[in-house]
C-alpha cells in the first residue's frame, strides 16, 4: 500500500507539474495573440499613413504639372506679345519715317539726280 501511495504522490507531482507548465504555456499563447493584434493593429496604421502620404504627393505633383501647364501657356502668350510689340514698333517707325516722306523723298530725290547726271 505504501508503494501505492508513493505512486500516487508522485503522479500528482507530476500532473501538477503539467498543469503548471499547461498555464504557463497558455499565458505565452495569450501574450503571442495580444502581441500579435498590436502588431496587425500597427501594420494597419502604417498602411493607412502610408496611402494618405502616397495620395498627398500625387496630388501636389498633379498640382504642379498642371501649374507647369499654366506657365508654358503664359510663356508663349508673353512670347507672342513681345514679337507682336516688336512687329508693330517696326511698322509704326517704317511709317513715319515713310510717310513724312523726308528720308523717302531725299532717296528718290538722290537717285533721280544720279540718274539725270
Amino acid at each position: 500500500m505504501e508503494d501505492n501511495s508513493i505512486r500516487l504522490e508522485e503522479h500528482e507531482h507530476r500532473i501538477r507539474i503539467l498543469e503548471e507548465s499547461d498555464a504557463d504555456k497558455e499565458r505565452r499563447l495569450r501574450n503571442i495573440e495580444s502581441s500579435f493584434t498590436h502588431l496587425e493593429t500597427t501594420i494597419l496604421q502604417e498602411n493607412r499613413d502610408t496611402r494618405q502620404f502616397f495620395q498627398s504627393t500625387m496630388d501636389k505633383q498633379w498640382d504642379l504639372i498642371k501649374s507647369m501647364g499654366a506657365l508654358n501657356d503664359k510663356e508663349r502668350d508673353r512670347q507672342h506679345e513681345i514679337r507682336k510689340t516688336k512687329l508693330e514698333r517696326h511698322t509704326e517707325l517704317f511709317l513715319k519715317v515713310g510717310g513724312a516722306g523726308g528720308i523717302l523723298y531725299l532717296i528718290i530725290q538722290a537717285i533721280i539726280d544720279f540718274a539725270t547726271k
